[in-house]
Parts: structure tokens; sequence; C-alpha cells
């Protein structure tokens, strides 16, 4: 894990002046780039391809919309160490499922072309499943090498949450009895 997290220090600070969690930010939208190009994907396959092709293309789309919105929320709201773990396990699962799908679509592609049938829209198909792939575990493992950082963030209590006895603004523990 230490190489991990010296390549990512290496990457963060020399494309995000030092800052890891400005890192695994660039690093989501990224991943979110390439999920709408999924879906676009998906949609073609539907209208396109029938049985197999299309259900591969819609389920794994919707894998991925679901994971895009829960990680989004997850980064931006909800930073604790369940959520952030139990995203962490979603990301690798995800990874490992558009790596099994890089394959399957390989073996797909050996069928048609057997069949005398085009590959192309396969071939490019497949690449995206890879990069996906190689995206997600990435992100995973930047991600399990500084969640500290991103743990350690602070929410601020927004200044309009007046509870009637003048605390805005801040938390104040019991105290014990």
């Amino acid at each position: 894990m230490p190489a991990i997290a010296n390549a990512t220090s290496y990457l963060s600070v020399l494309l995000c002046d030092g800052s890891s969690r400005k890192l695994i930010a660039g690093w989501w939208y990224f991943i979110l780039g390439i999920s709408i190009v999924q879906l676009l994907i998906a949609i073609f396959a539907m209208s396109n391809r029938g049985g197999t092709e299309a259900f591969i293309s819609l389920w794994s789309s919707l894998v991925l919309l679901s994971l895009c919105i829960g990680g989004t929320i997850i980064m931006r709201k909800f930073q604790t160490s369940v959520a952030v773990g139990f995203f962490m396990g979603a990301v690798c699962a995800a990874s490992q499922m558009f790596f099994l799908l890089f394959l399957l679509i390989l073996g797909y592609i050996d069928d048609r072309q057997t069949e005398g049938m085009s590959v192309n829209g396969e071939r490019f198909s497949s690449f995206v499943c890879l990069v996906q792939s190689l995206l997600l575990g990435a992100f995973a493992a930047t991600l399990a090498s500084h969640r500290s950082e991103i743990l350690d963030q602070k929410v601020p209590i927004e200044d309009g949450d007046d509870d009637g006895e003048g605390h805005s603004g801040s938390y104040t523990a019991p105290s014990g009895v």
C-alpha cells in the first residue's frame, strides 16, 4: 500500500498542487464522464443488438448509474467511515464486473467474426469496459490509500441553523453527569 500512496501523492503534487482530495475528485469526475459514454453505448446496443448484448449493456449501465449517484452523494455529503468503506467495496465490485464484461464481449467478438458479422461496435464497447475497469480499480486503490484525508474533513454546520437558543453554527457535545 505504501507504493500506491507514494504514486498517488506524486500524482497529486504533479496534477493538483499537492491536494489528494482534488486528485480523488478529478478522478471521480473522469469516471462520471466515461459513465456517460457507457450509457450511450447501452442505448446503442439496445436499439441495434438483441438479447444478450442488450441485456449486459443495460445492466452495466444501471449498475454504473447507481454507483455514480451513490458515490457522488457519499463523496459530497456522507463522508463517514462506513459510507466510504461501502463505497470502496462497491467500486471494487464494479471494477471486477467491467473486467468480466470486457472478457465476455471479447468472446462475443469471436462469435460474431466466425459468423462474418461486423464487430466494430463490440470492439469499442470492450475497450470502454476495460478502461472503466482500470479507472474504477485505480480509483478504489487511491481512495483506500487516502481515505483518512477524506474522513478528516470537518462538515460545517450552516449558519442559518439556529435552534432558538443562540447556538447557531456550532455543536457542543453534552457533558457527562
